[in-house]
Parts: C-alpha cells; sequence; structure tokens
C-alpha cells in the first residue's frame, strides 16, 4: 500500500504523480533507500520508520490511539498506517464493551444468560488484546503487517 505523502490518498505504488492532488510521489529503489523530490536524495527507509515509531507503537494502546491518529504526519506512510489500524481496534474495542454492557443490561433478571454473554466478552477481549500486542510488536520492529481481524474491518479508512 502507498500513499500520496502531500493528501495522504491511497495510490497504486508505481505511479509518479498522485492523481488527487498531482505531487510527485516517493521511490524506494533497489537498494532500500527512499528518495522523494522533496527529500535528500538517498533518505535511508529505516530512518523513515524509526523517526515515527513512537507514535506507530502507542496507536494500539487505547484510547492513545486518537493521538496518534490525528498526531501522525500524513506524509508518514508507517505512522499513518499504523494510526488508523490502531484506532479501528480501539473502536473495534469499544464496540464490544457497549455490546457487552446493552446485553447484560437486557438481561439482568437471567444470571446465566448474563453470565454466558459477559465470557463470549471476556474471550473477545482476550482476543482483541492479542490483536494490539501484535500490533505492537509489528510497529516497534518497523514493518507495515495488517492484524487479521481488523484489516477486514475498515471503520476508519486511510
Amino acid at each position: 500500500m502507498a500513499y500520496c505523502p502531500n493528501c495522504g490518498k491511497r495510490t497504486t505504488g508505481i505511479q509518479h504523480f498522485c492523481a488527487s492532488c498531482g505531487a510527485a510521489q516517493p521511490v524506494i529503489t533497489d537498494n532500500g533507500r527512499y528518495t522523494h523530490p522533496n527529500y535528500q536524495q538517498g533518505y535511508n527507509y529505516e530512518h523513515f520508520t524509526t523517526e515515527n515509531k513512537g507514535l506507530a507503537i502507542i496507536s494500539y494502546i487505547g484510547f492513545l490511539s486518537i493521538v496518534s491518529y490525528f498526531a501522525a504526519p500524513k506524509t508518514s506512510q508507517y505512522a499513518r498506517f499504523h494510526a488508523v489500524q490502531g484506532l479501528n481496534l480501539f473502536l473495534l474495542e469499544c464496540i464490544l464493551s457497549l455490546t457487552n454492557s446493552i446485553f447484560r443490561g437486557m438481561f439482568f433478571w437471567a444470571w446465566p444468560v448474563k453470565s454466558i454473554v459477559s465470557g463470549c466478552a471476556g474471550l473477545m477481549g482476550v482476543g482483541l488484546l492479542i490483536l494490539a500486542i501484535l500490533g505492537i510488536i509489528s510497529a516497534s520492529r518497523g514493518e507495515m503487517k495488517q492484524l487479521p481481524v481488523v484489516s477486514s474491518i475498515k471503520i476508519v479508512k486511510q
């Protein structure tokens, strides 16, 4: 996935100019160096990921995903990718919590149903926690791996 460093819209990754704003697109050369007309020649890809690694990591820590979503620069595909993915994960956690509260309120009189709903919500919460840990590991390694469930359910798009 490639994104325009100027406007943040998704591009094909092989086009030289953004179809939306017309800005020149970055190119990763064969030796792994990041080049762009607005950056110095030979810009190192490792530097490109490490300068926003902190934002990428906190994207998976609950409500801090909102902070990283608004603080991530549009020119950093790496930070934006993790910010959007972390925000989608946080919104899934909020939906799970809200749904659990609603069902527990509806079945306040039936303790077996309430116990089953709480148990299922707890298992799903553990699954979302595991996804958050996988996201933190991916962000700390400088990778842009999509999380299994979050990549198919996109509440917030890039």
